[in-house]
């Protein structure tokens, strides 16, 4: 089991013009594994890593704001 795994979020950069909000993310080698192991694979490029990280972080933020987040809109 891995027991040290270490992510952490630099250069954070929002546009205004856009609505888009860009940041750096760095993962220890425990957290590389962690994602190996979630996918079942020994075999991934740092790309596919980067991509699974990608898609992980949105399955997060969507379990999240369904669970109690959720806005309420009054148009």
């Amino acid at each position: 089991m891995i027991t040290n795994p270490k992510i952490e979020v630099g250069d954070v950069d929002y546009s205004k013009l856009s609505h888009v909000l860009r940041f750096t993310v760095a993962a220890n080698s425990n957290s590389i594994q962690m994602i190996e192991d979630i996918c079942g694979r020994t075999d991934m490029t740092m790309e596919e890593i980067a991509a699974e990280m990608g898609k992980l972080l949105q399955t997060a933020i969507t379990m999240n704001y369904h669970r109690g987040g959720r806005r309420i809109k009054y148009d």
